[in-house]
């Protein structure tokens, strides 16, 4: 199968940081209008919004060494680091009636059945990945950044059910990258700073965050996987490492996946005419790298995923 395959792949050897070493030569990261990941209605208001991005080879912040990371090995951090090193292994035991829930964007969040462009999120179809014991609550919301998220209440909202013993999966990245000011946030400073608004109200609260870099696009140039993030997802692992919060790389493993399948197949697990909303036949594939994350952190709660196929 496949995805037993990207497995192998990702623990193999390492390759050139393409994604990242373009940007780690000025300070400062503009907001840019250069591209725009197109979308229907959204999930939550029915008003039409998109997804933005920027486009790789931007200029990185010189706040932290994103030329060191290597896209395609997610083991590989800060000139030959281990990723989630950092990590001390504290995630809490399951209990009886444990709760993962998930803010992010559209990219993980519920659309209806009439979607317009059969958008599907990676958090919709998250529960079947489990055999028992843990409930999925899907928080995502469509158009939304790490800022946004927070300024409109919908963080207010998901922290006010947290209770002790909760997981709090935290994804944003595509909407940050904005050029419209209710949406952009500077990846060497605010982007961190709201990121670290979740990190520590999830833990005030007694729950236990784990972070996940955004998912590639499905943007090719010839074969490879273009690096649409900039220094997002290096951001993102930045701050996890000064917080000492796991990290799910899910940048690097949506762009082995997606190198893996080439342009022609990767077509079929997004959207209609989109390269950035996952469909109902890559949603589930999505899902399962992040429990492959989840199984790779050995967090408790992995006990009750189902079995992988290659297990």
């Amino acid at each position: 199968m496949l995805r037993s395959s990207l497995l192998s792949t990702l623990g193999g050897a390492s390759l050139v940081a393409l994604a990242f070493a373009a940007c780690s030569s000025s300070s400062g990261e503009a907001p840019t209008t250069g591209h725009q990941d197109s979308g229907a209605a959204t999930a939550d208001t029915g008003a039409a919004t998109s997804d933005t991005g920027t486009d790789a080879g931007e200029g990185g912040d010189g706040a932290f060494d994103d030329g060191a990371f290597d896209v395609f090995n997610p083991t590989v951090w800060d000139g030959g680091g281990v990723l989630n090193s950092w990590y001390d292994g504290n995630a809490p035991a399951p209990t009886a009636n444990v709760t993962l829930r998930i803010a992010g964007d559209s990219t993980a969040c519920i659309f209806p059945p009439t979607d317009p462009t059969m958008r599907v999120g990676w958090g919709q179809v998250f529960q079947q990945d489990f055999a028992g014991g843990v409930t999925v609550d899907d928080e995502a919301q469509s158009g939304r950044s790490s800022k946004s998220f927070i300024d409109e209440g919908f963080w207010a909202a998901l922290k006010a059910k947290i209770v002790p013993g909760d997981y709090v999966f935290i994804e944003f990245g595509h909407n940050d990258e904005s050029a419209d000011p209710t949406l952009y946030t500077d990846p060497a400073t605010t982007y961190q700073d709201y990121l670290r608004i979740y990190v520590d109200d999830t833990r005030a609260a007694g729950g236990f965050p784990v972070l996940l870099t955004p998912i590639a696009r499905a943007e090719f140039s010839a074969t490879m996987v273009k690096m649409t993030h900039g220094s997002y997802p290096a951001a993102m692992i930045n701050l996890a490492e000064l917080t000492g919060t796991p990290v799910i790389d899910m940048t690097t493993r949506t762009t082995v996946w997606l190198t893996a399948l080439g342009p022609t197949a990767a077509l079929a697990m997004f959207a209609v005419g989109d390269d950035t909303h996952l469909s109902a036949m890559g949603a589930p594939q999505v899902a399962a790298l992040v429990a492959d994350g989840m199984r790779d952190l050995q967090l408790p709660i992995a006990a009750d995923l189902v079995p992988a196929a290659d297990e």
